[in-house]
């Protein structure tokens, strides 16, 4: 996906980098996610080509309207991984701090990838407590994730999570967001089957 550069102006790139974001974004939270644990690389593609073809009708990305539609139609017809090549747009870890929007999703990767689950988002009057029966259930509780984060994706309001699952994965789950830099939790609520935390940044 890095093709996609070609003869942009580098004052774009912070746009690039940012439409990459929100379609990372939108495929973590999507309902997508409820139906099963394990998307096929296909599902993917299609949650991400959707969204990319509906953000190229926005003023916002003009610049390279022609490239992502270009891009899309090259991704989904040689079977790439589209995930994969939205996440090389993402601006390196070294040098300056991630924005806050960057580390949150690394952060539901991590999470996702340490429980073998998919995080949900739900309102909580919504949330299904019987999803992933066999394993555990991670709900980050809220109507619009988006809001939670500024345009220029720094984080502005604190995010509740919902967690379910033995005391195992309750131990990986709270050590996983312990281990941020950027971020710390307060628990909310617990019992023996499920916990409730309020994230916020450090």
């Amino acid at each position: 996906m890095r093709s996609i550069h070609t003869k942009i102006k580098p004052e774009f790139e912070p746009l690039l980098s940012e439409l990459a974001l929100h379609a990372l974004l939108h495929l973590y939270t999507s309902n997508a996610g409820k139906v099963s644990l394990k998307r096929s690389r296909s599902d993917v593609n299609d949650v991400i080509s959707g969204w990319l073809n509906k953000a190229s009708n926005s003023k916002k990305y003009k610049p390279f309207k022609k490239k992502i539609r270009s891009l899309v139609t090259h991704a989904r017809s040689q079977r790439l991984d589209m995930e994969a090549m939205l996440e090389n747009l993402l601006p390196p870890e070294g040098g300056d701090e991630l924005p806050h929007l960057d580390s949150f999703l690394l952060l539901i990767n991590t999470l996702e990838k340490e429980l073998n689950t998919t995080v949900l988002v739900s309102s909580p009057e919504s949330v299904d407590l019987q999803f992933n029966p066999k394993g555990c259930l991670l709900c980050v509780l809220s109507q619009d994730l988006n809001a939670h984060f500024s345009e220029r994706n720094r984080f502005i309001a604190d995010i509740s999570m919902l967690f379910r699952g033995t005391n195992g994965e309750k131990h990986a789950f709270l050590r996983t967001i312990y281990s941020s830099s950027i971020f710390e939790h307060k628990v909310e609520f617990e019992d023996g089957e499920f916990v409730r935390i309020t994230l916020s940044l450090r």
